[in-house]
């Protein structure tokens, strides 16, 4: 290829790819740019015919001889680079390993909804003064026990209110809380199908005989006629002290007269008992009850079997029949554990309340009678549909599952609602987008009929920060309390006191009032 005649082309092609359509100026511009070859022919021309239009008449002398063609020049060769396309931005250091395609899935679990023996036993320890073990304290628990108001669903609806608020100096962290609020007490109540396992053993000589005696009295008060009611007591031995019995109304004497009745001796037989009240509350069971069994104790099993996932298996197994456990231990805080009545009431899917006092037997059983005793909702899970960058950095319920895996279903009370707080984290800050997707959804069957039901909500992490936080501070504030009983020192404890005053200046919540109470009391604080 000659020098002179590869120029023109080679700057036509390149100028045209970076003009694209105005290729007229590269025309031009590259006429302009000839310099040898044609080009000087053309001047030697210019002269030729200069001569030849000239009027003399003279002729030209003949052009010069062209030298030979030079080598050409390693410039001159045009290079051509192939066209590809733009290969796809590498993830921040922080996300590698994620799948960009697919959104985070998490399933999530508070327990049954009316399980909050936790923080009625802890307040037991700390106005005696005492610091409560870590192991004792389970937050999901407070956020069951203090309320967190949102409005009421419809007859036989749940609502979801999620909540999104960022992290002060975390840019890559959000709380997130998720209510599941239920509907109101319908009216009148559906029947009851009541078993009672009272403890009479030694052990409940004192407290726990006095605010065994309290519950039911309690109970007693909100009876509706019709109701059935069974007691059995079990010590060493068991003795059926009520059985197939249809109340008359609040106040049955007959159930009242079985209260005055009880007295504490002998040793636990536990698993003995709780299979007579099983069997109790199979002979009564009916389709269209709420059929409950209430286990009341010190939480002591002395005699028989006595391992906790053992005695535990008749409450998974009568769960799944539609009976509904409820375990109500009656301390002292002192003597107080968890071995038994935690496993079995989580296995059995059941309601765990601690009574630190008879005046709080009145207000589990009176006052909050059908968020302790009624169930709304069974076999609820709840999952949440995020985008592919954010995991779970705290959890503050009772577990979380990743993927396709489900937690174990809960149930939920009416007048309640089941509390999921969490603090999400970004693989990287930068790729938050208000833009992005938010989906909740909650899976449930009826109480009665069994019949599956799903609540769903979709909406975006911008509407959620931009939206008004309504239970969400509060729910920090018990968050805060809770784990700063799990990791006491005087920092963190002080750090919940602050959070909880600001929020209630003036502590006109008494929970909060509480709370800030109960932190005060702390040994560390």
């Amino acid at each position: 290829m000659k020098r002179s005649s590869s120029l023109p082309f080679v700057f036509f092609v390149l100028c045209a790819a970076a003009i694209g359509p105005g290729l007229g100026a590269c025309a031009s511009d590259a006429a302009k740019r000839e310099p040898t070859g044609a080009g000087e022919a053309g001047g030697s021309g210019g002269v030729q015919q200069g001569g030849s239009g000239g009027m003399g008449g003279t002729t030209s002398p003949p052009p010069p001889t062209p030298p030979s063609d030079p080598p050409p020049h390693p410039d001159d060769t045009p290079v051509v680079v192939p066209l590809i396309d733009d290969p796809a931005p590498s993830p921040p250091s922080g996300c590698m390993g994620i799948d960009s395609s697919q959104p985070a899935l998490i399933s999530v679990s508070s327990d049954d909804s009316n399980s909050m023996a936790s923080p009625a036993h802890v307040r037991d320890l700390l106005r005696l003064g005492l610091e409560p073990l870590p192991r004792e304290v389970r937050t999901h628990e407070f956020l069951n026990y203090y309320t967190i108001s949102y409005p009421a669903s419809p007859p036989g609806q749940l609502t979801l209110f999620p909540e999104l608020e960022a992290v002060a100096d975390e840019p890559a962290q959000l709380h997130f809380q998720v209510a599941l609020r239920s509907f109101d007490p319908i009216k009148p109540r559906k029947p009851m199908n009541l078993t009672f396992l009272v403890d009479t053993s030694g052990s409940m000589q004192g407290p726990g005989l006095a605010r065994a005696k309290a519950t039911l009295a309690a109970v007693a008060s909100q009876l509706a006629a019709g109701d059935l009611v069974g007691v059995v007591t079990w010590g060493t031995a068991n003795d059926v002290l009520l059985a197939n019995h249809v109340a008359i109304g609040p106040n049955d004497p007959a159930l009242l007269g079985v209260v005055n009745s009880l007295q504490a001796n002998g040793g636990t037989d536990l698993a003995s008992g709780l299979q007579k009240g099983y069997d109790l509350a199979e002979d009564n069971y009916a389709p269209g009850r709420i059929n409950r069994v209430i286990l009341i104790t010190d939480g002591g099993a002395n005699i028989g079997v006595t391992d906790g996932d053992r005695i535990a298996t008749a409450a998974e197994d009568a769960d799944k029949e539609g009976i509904y456990l409820l375990g109500v231990a009656t301390g002292p805080a002192l003597t107080h554990s968890d071995g038994i009545l935690d496993p079995l009431t989580d296995k059995g899917r059941g309601a765990y309340v601690y009574l630190d006092s008879v005046e709080e037997a009145s207000r589990m059983f009176a006052d909050r009678f059908d968020e302790t005793m009624d169930v709304a909702a069974r076999s609820v899970s709840v999952e949440f549909t995020l985008p592919w960058y954010f995991k779970v950095h705290k959890f503050y319920g009772e577990e979380y599952e990743t993927g396709e895996v489900r937690v174990d279903p809960q149930h939920l009370a009416p007048s309640d609602a089941m509390i999921f707080s969490q603090v999400l984290s970004a693989c990287d800050a930068a790729l938050i987008n208000p833009a992005d997707p938010v989906t909740i959804r909650a899976f449930w069957t009826t109480p009665i009929t069994y019949t599956k039901q799903t609540t769903e909500l979709t909406t975006t992490i911008g509407d959620l920060l931009a939206a008004q936080k309504k239970g969400l501070p509060k729910g920090q504030v018990i968050v805060a309390y809770a784990e700063a009983l799990k990791q006491p020192s005087q920092k963190n404890l002080k750090e919940a006191h602050v959070l909880a005053l600001a929020y209630d200046p003036e502590l006109v919540d008494p929970e909060i009032a509480e709370i800030v109470s109960l932190i005060e009391n702390h040994p560390q604080f």
